[in-house]
């Protein structure tokens, strides 16, 4: 019997203990972190998020996607006097007036993480690095990114230099939606060929353990030791300075689902395990799930004005969202109709379907009329006979009347030329 009871209880604790884990948000090491949804940024675990922090070499990914909007990969930039010999850190021995393309210089600047490059990057497209710098807190700014000042290009410690888990979680999620951007961070390897200043190749591969480790260094995730490679990661970057700590922005995708997880100030490898943790944990309990595709019908909508004619209201978009596993059913929608007034032109909207869970708004969808509907047609087959019927009886009626009139206008001038030669006849007698 006891012997029983003991089987009971273990198997009871074991059992909970799997739920605890498959439902409990994972343990950060780092001081501060973030997990978000890649597609639509909702956060879904989150660590003082909002602190503000030192990004180190974090912030590259501002450089590197403002230089990828201002510019084309095979531009050509020479390194000016000054950068060679005013960059601290990483770099990759750039010389002055060596000549690359901006393609060289933003896989130097994503995957050895080359300050050198930054500055060339800057003043490239900046005219100067406070110029540059200048923009880099504009689009910040634009992308909402409201606790985040950037004082460089490259994240070399200022004071002034600063963001949050949340912000550069924001500004990857944008970053990411650029193609160029999302291939340069995804690559392992990249070599730069000789130049007018080196005649050698130079080589490098990615700073980004999850991406590419060839260290024995493990971290501990899930009860056990593994390398801090992960096979779902898609990108982003790695950061240190003494003041920031080691830091980390990192996106993976599986199954359709994508993530970005940012871990700031840890020590030696935690971000990455603590990375580990946020993608096992995002993967586990969420998915990405279709809620409604593009043209789907969802209802027919009265014209007030329009003879009691009804259109069809369609989704003008799909609608993807990251949702906990067997959540869709507590789904619920709205929808809102706009005043419809004639003449409706085909995609013009005509309302809106609102998606909500627990009370929570997770999104909207435009809808629109899938067809031109002007005020003078009816649409169903039955009154476009009719139409064509009374068409066809008005002209009827407006061709008889002309025909009246025409044939009394000639019998006048017949009753009148008939008078005149009645009197021409009676005068002549």
């Amino acid at each position: 019997m006891v012997k029983r009871v003991i089987a009971c209880y273990f198997v009871v604790s074991v059992l909970l203990l799997n739920f605890s884990r498959a439902y409990a948000e994972p343990s950060i090491l780092c001081e501060t972190a973030v997990l978000i949804d890649a597609d639509t940024g909702t956060i879904l675990s989150s660590k003082r998020a909002d602190q503000k922090m030192y990004p180190a070499s974090t912030t590259k990914i501002m450089t590197a996607i403002l230089a990828i909007e201002m510019g084309n990969l095979s531009d050509v930039i020479t390194v000016d006097d000054d950068t060679p010999y005013e960059i601290e850190g990483s770099h990759i021995a750039l010389e002055p007036g060596e000549i690359l393309t901006l393609k060289d210089l933003l896989y130097a600047l994503m995957l050895p993480s080359a300050n050198d490059a930054a500055s060339a990057i800057a003043k490239h497209y900046g005219g100067t690095t406070e110029n540059f710098v200048k923009l880099m807190n504009e689009k910040a700014k634009e992308l909402g990114a409201y606790n985040t000042h950037f004082a460089n290009p490259h994240g070399l410690h200022d004071e002034n230099h600063y963001t949050t888990a949340a912000d550069l979680a924001l500004i990857s999620k944008y970053a990411m939606e650029n193609e160029t951007f999302r291939k340069i961070v995804s690559t392992t390897k990249y070599e730069i060929q000789p130049t007018n200043k080196k005649s050698e190749t130079r080589y490098f591969t990615t700073l980004n353990k999850l991406l590419y480790n060839t260290s024995s260094n493990q971290i501990y995730v899930n009860g056990s030791y593994i390398s801090p490679y992960y096979q779902y990661a898609t990108g982003v970057k790695t950061g240190y300075t003494p003041e920031a700590g080691n830091c980390l922005v990192a996106s993976a995708s599986q199954n359709g689902t994508n993530l970005i997880a940012v871990a700031m100030k840890g020590v030696s490898l935690e971000m990455y395990q603590d990375v580990h943790n946020l993608f096992n944990f995002g993967f586990e309990e969420y998915q990405s799930t279709t809620i409604i595709g593009k043209n789907t019908f969802v209802e027919n909508v009265k014209i007030e004005n329009g003879d009691s004619r009804e259109i069809s209201a369609i989704t003008e978009s799909s609608f993807k969202t990251l949702l906990k596993k067997n959540q869709e059913q507590e789904i619920k929608s709205n929808v809102t109709i706009n005043e419809i007034t004639l003449p409706i032109a085909k995609n013009d909207v005509v309302g809106k379907i609102e998606y909500s869970v627990d009370g929570n708004v997770i999104g909207s969808v435009n809808l629109i009329s899938p067809v031109d509907v002007k005020s003078v047609e009816l649409e169903s087959s039955g009154g476009g006979i009719l139409y064509f019927v009374l068409k066809f009886l008005g002209s009827l009626v407006v061709f008889s009347a002309v025909a009246l009139i025409l044939l009394k206008v000639y019998n006048d001038i017949r009753i009148r030329i008939n008078r005149r030669k009645r009197r021409r006849k009676y005068n002549n007698s």
